[in-house]
């Protein structure tokens, strides 16, 4: 799916819950965010720690922490572009299946689940 497709979904989304578009950007935000941690094959938990969530700009903090604490997008972040990013160096390794926890990855299934669930409801 393009990002214009995916564009056009998304106001059509916001149109039939009758919701304002941010709050949508928002919320799906969150359900991809709380989809790819959940994904996240955890050995000493640090992959699953160090995806971080960036309002107008990436993140590009690296933890040596842990330990997740999922967070929420704050009211208004939908008005800027929300970024999920992890940037430990082998994360794209994990993404391509080196984790028999995740031999399928986290982001693309996540992606494609709520891809899924915005067509399902506004077909």
């Amino acid at each position: 799916m393009s990002v214009a497709s995916f564009n056009v979904d998304l106001n059509r989304f916001a149109k039939s819950m009758d919701i304002e578009l941010e709050t949508v950007v928002r919320k799906l935000a969150f359900e991809v965010y709380k989809g790819v941690t959940q994904k996240t094959p955890v050995d000493t938990g640090r992959a699953k720690a160090n995806w971080m969530l960036g309002y107008g700009s990436i993140n590009s903090t690296i933890t040596n922490n842990t330990t997740f604490t999922l967070v929420h997008p704050p009211e208004g972040s939908g008005k800027r572009p929300i970024y999920i990013t992890n940037n430990l160096p082998y994360i794209s390794k994990l993404e391509n299946g080196s984790s028999k926890q995740a031999p399928n990855g986290m982001v693309n299934l996540t992606m494609n689940e709520v891809q899924r669930s915005i067509r399902n409801v506004v077909r």
